[in-house]
């Protein structure tokens, strides 16, 4: 047992028995929990932090951290609450996800019993939710938190979009948690959390949801058969999208046969002119980008056919609602670069790992794939909430590592 596992071994506990309540509220106040807890698990002797080789991604990680909170000099919003947010949060979610996920023994037993009831009791309400029309939520929203003042279609987007972000938690960490039951002797508990992640995606018209959920089996799947080389390619190709996409994306947009625009979903649409109006705003300012959280303070006016009329819409809603954009409309190149080069380095690092088991392969590219294209797709890249939710995921991917033999 290492030094301060007790320590570390309750905040394991904590933090995904209350990721169930937490993920039924919307998953909202998972960041703040994993923060604190983080800090009750600091380590505070100093063979923690002796690396038996330099984690390179994790410096890269910490220039690009670096350099986007320095942008918020020239940012035109001047709000300065996501620079506390992000500056030490994401160093918190880092904390805690290494120092829980090198739990060993009993409190390893203990942390994954917690998470395996929090993925079955989370996974349950979401059936429940799907099944019912959303009445539990529904119930809270007109009670609580005053959605009377809404029509019955502003209440169901309400609702739908809280169960929607519910469904992230479960869905980041269900390709895990089955894979330890499966290891454990437990096939049918496994297929039966896959179901659940599986219901809740497809619930609740988050199409997002259904899109990262597709992706995420077709990566588990390839990377059951190739291990290392597919982990190695994920993020490589991680990386080159990450500095061609934002380039690319807007000719891309131009050149779309009308008639498959019109076959989007009004969302998908809407997305297609947030993203060409970003585009434009890249190519005015390429280098150092906007700032922290610029995307805030630049908007603009858009028209969307839905519902068999236009209807104005904002051209850049808070953030561009695609990780890519987001990174260079308010990193630049500069940050672009940084991030990909973290993103080689941690692929060559965990596809290089002596301890990688073939069910913690997969479960890296579960999760890789299902959050990249959650925050792609639909989420703000520094939003802390699903942030803290990749930090559980990430932990639960620790649990899968290799037996060391005996």
């Amino acid at each position: 047992m290492q030094r301060g596992d007790t320590r570390a071994g309750w905040a394991g506990l904590l933090a995904f028995a209350f990721a169930f309540p937490f993920g039924v509220a919307g998953a909202l106040l998972i960041a703040p929990w994993v923060s604190l807890l983080a800090v009750f698990a600091l380590p505070v002797h100093a063979g923690f932090w002796r690396w038996q080789r330099p984690p390179w991604a994790l410096f890269g990680a910490g220039a690009f951290l670096v350099w986007a909170l320095t942008s918020f000099l020239w940012s035109p919003h001047d709000d300065p609450g996501q620079l506390w947010r992000t500056g030490l949060g994401v160093p918190l979610y880092i904390l805690f996800a290494v120092r829980v996920g090198q739990l060993e023994g009993v409190w390893r037993r203990r942390v994954e019993a917690a998470l395996l009831f929090a993925m079955v009791a989370l996974g349950l309400f979401l059936l429940s939710e799907s099944l019912f029309d959303g009445s539990a939520t529904r119930g809270f929203k007109l009670a609580e938190e005053d959605g009377a003042s809404y029509d019955e279609f502003g209440v169901d987007i309400l609702v739908n979009r809280s169960l929607g972000h519910a469904a992230v938690p479960l869905m980041l960490m269900s390709m895990p948690v089955a894979l330890m039951t499966w290891r454990e002797g437990g096939p049918a508990v496994s297929v039966g959390i896959l179901v659940l992640a599986a219901v809740a995606a497809f619930s609740f018209g988050t199409e997002v949801n259904k899109v990262a959920f597709v992706l995420g089996a077709i990566a588990a799947g390839l990377t059951a058969l190739w291990p290392r080389p597919m982990l190695a390619c994920l993020f490589g190709l991680l990386a080159g999208v990450l500095i061609v996409l934002p380039l690319i994306l807007p000719g891309l947009i131009d050149a779309m046969p009308e008639s498959w625009r019109a076959a989007l979903p009004p969302s998908f649409e809407w997305r297609l002119q947030i993203w060409s109006y970003t585009g434009d705003l890249i190519r005015q300012q390429p280098w150092f980008g906007y700032g922290l959280d610029a995307s805030r303070p630049l908007n603009g006016e858009a028209e969307v056919f839905a519902l068999g009329s236009l209807h104005n819409v904002e051209a850049l809603p808070m953030h561009p609602h695609n990780a890519t954009l987001q990174i260079w409309l308010e990193t630049g190149a500069v940050g672009a670069t940084l991030l990909a080069s973290v993103l080689v380095a941690l692929g060559g690092r965990i596809a290089a790992a002596q301890q990688l088991s073939r069910i913690q392969a997969v479960g890296v590219a579960w999760i890789v794939v299902v959050y990249v294209s959650l925050i792609v797709l639909s989420y703000g890249v520094w939003q802390e909430w699903h942030q803290g939710t990749l930090a559980l995921a990430a932990t639960s991917v620790f649990f899968l590592v290799a037996r060391k033999r005996s």
